[in-house]
């Protein structure tokens, strides 16, 4: 008993000496982790786009494609999943791009033809509730905010950024030229996934001893089903707040309703944080009908994502990957802190298997 305990305190004394060890040269490792993410960025898409389709395929071939009285062959089987959930994934794409791009469009022609009135009504609002302060006044006038000078300048200073420019185009090559080799990665992943599977444990039963090999797979399964759980929550919790949002503007009588739920709902799929993203897009396009009615665009996201924030997310995406709601946020702010947008994707799942893994071992 004595010598158990021992263990079990050279263990914790292990664990929290890494902890310490990783906090203390945090800058380091991140560094180290932005570079092998840059160079292996295709490779981690691919794995990433794999395991998100992998969800859609296992799905029809378990639900869709069984049929008793028709035997279809594996192969076949698989390869008409693959092509099912591309095609899904495809239609959902054109969908929101419908929903979305006309009325965003003629948004901005609208925004154009009205940006001159609006900015002079500003600067007319300005200077009438601040004719007291006489300095003020001289500063307003002074910055001659004439809307046709704003475009030149902006226009000035657009040209003037070749570097910039080609530095964007590059950029989005880049995206581009990751984004197809991650799908082909993922098709090759899913379509022989139980192949890669066998070659692995082979390769690991050949280099490691089972008691790591064992360990390493429940720790892999957990992942595994919190992962899983976690993209299908919120998945379902987008698809709630678009709806919701798209509901509450056609009742209060907003003006482009599915353009800016559908874009709210879109970027909820960032947590917490990726609504405030959507909002921001909608305020910009409520201004081009009404500036007061941006305002009150602003107030009912606020409420809207009150309910989201405190209610629906914690129950639906929290339940999904059996995280308390406290710790829910938690992993979210810590996440974020860390490692930016992708520690607010990946932080909430890798708390969930974290906090799956303790719980067991606690309880044991």
């Amino acid at each position: 008993m004595i010598k158990k305990i021992d263990k079990n305190i050279y263990k914790l004394v292990i664990f929290i000496g890494v902890i310490l060890a990783i906090v203390m040269k945090l800058d380091s490792i991140t560094k180290l982790l932005s570079k092998v993410l840059s160079v292996f960025s295709p490779v981690i898409l691919g794995i990433i786009l794999a395991f998100i389709i992998s969800i859609l395929v296992d799905f029809l071939e378990k639900k869709i494609l069984t049929d008793k009285k028709i035997k279809i062959k594996p192969q076949i089987k698989r390869g008409l999943s693959i092509l099912l959930a591309l095609l899904l994934i495809i239609l959902f794409a054109i969908l929101v791009s419908r929903l979305i791009v006309p009325q965003l469009k003629n948004s901005i022609v609208i925004f154009s033809k009205s940006f001159p009135d609006f900015v002079n009504t500003i600067k007319k609002s300005l200077e009438s509730n601040f004719s007291e302060f006489t300095s003020v006044s001289k500063e307003l006038s002074k910055l001659n905010l004439d809307a046709k000078d704003i475009v030149q300048k902006l226009l000035k200073i657009i040209t003037s950024w070749t570097g910039g420019f080609v530095w964007f185009l590059g950029s989005i090559f880049n995206i581009a030229a990751n984004l197809v080799m991650g799908t082909i990665i993922a098709l090759y992943i899913v379509s022989s996934k139980e192949k890669l599977k066998g070659q692995f444990d082979k390769l690991f039963k050949k280099v490691l001893p089972m008691s790591i090999i064992d360990k390493a797979y429940y720790v892999l399964d957990i992942a595994n089903d919190t992962f899983r759980a976690f993209i299908i929550g919120q998945f379902t919790e987008a698809i709630i707040l678009g709806t919701l949002c798209t509901v509450g503007l056609v009742v209060l009588g907003f003006p482009y309703p599915t353009m800016i739920g559908s874009v709210v709902g879109l970027t909820s799929l960032l947590p917490i944080v990726g609504a405030y993203i959507g909002g921001a897009f909608g305020f910009v396009m409520m201004l081009t009908v009404n500036p007061v009615r941006a305002a009150f665009f602003i107030l009912f996201l606020i409420v809207l994502q009150q309910i989201e924030g405190n209610v629906i997310y914690p129950k639906v995406v929290g339940n999904s990957v059996g995280l308390p709601g406290l710790w829910v946020m938690v992993a979210i702010v810590v996440g974020g802190g860390l490692l930016g947008i992708n520690g607010i994707l990946f932080g909430l799942p890798l708390a969930a298997t974290a906090y799956k893994i303790l719980k067991n071992y606690v309880n044991k």
